[in-house]
């Protein structure tokens, strides 16, 4: 046993224009039943898994939420866009608290992966903001402990939990 999680990327549809060859990919349903299905059927495997279309992402915080050999990941390709980053986060952080990572990279070049880090750093820091804002409007004290505690999950902590898990 190494602890690893299978890692699933779900909801895209393969060469739509072939003429553009790997460019020619695009969103399509994610049928995150099955993967329901395989979670219930593989209860001592892990799988990581991230949805492709925005449709599918409220979908996948519930699945997510009640399986724990599952783990959602990131904003992947045509979600890593900042609205959607914004929304699909915002959705997560109500539905999961911190049990899920909020970015990977799936960048092919350097330049990508700096781009994503930099406006993905961005959305997080506003959206953790306004979460805490939130929670302090009701008079909870929040701690510079409980923010680095809370950046460490999001942006890994959480995963490496997981896959440590016993199951």
């Amino acid at each position: 046993d190494f602890s690893l999680a299978l890692s699933l990327r779900m909801g895209m549809r393969r060469a739509v224009n072939p003429s553009l060859k790997l460019a020619g990919d695009a969103v399509g349903a994610a049928e995150l039943r099955s993967l329901g299905h395989l979670c219930e059927a593989n209860p001592t495997v892990k799988f990581l898994f991230t949805v492709l279309s925005r449709n599918d992402q409220h979908e996948a915080a519930v699945l997510s939420s009640k399986f724990r050999n599952l783990h959602l990941w990131g904003c992947w390709w045509y979600c890593n866009k900042p609205s959607v980053v914004t929304e699909v986060t915002s959705l997560r952080l109500e539905m999961l608290g911190m049990n899920f990572t909020y970015q990977a990279s799936s960048a092919r070049v350097h330049d990508q992966l700096i781009y994503k880090w930099i406006h993905s750093r961005s959305l997080l820091s506003k959206l953790l903001v306004g979460k805490y804002s939130d929670l302090m409007a009701t008079g909870w004290k929040v701690s510079r402990g409980d923010i680095r505690r809370d950046v460490h999950r999001l942006l890994g902590g959480a995963f490496e939990d997981f896959l440590q898990k016993p199951l």
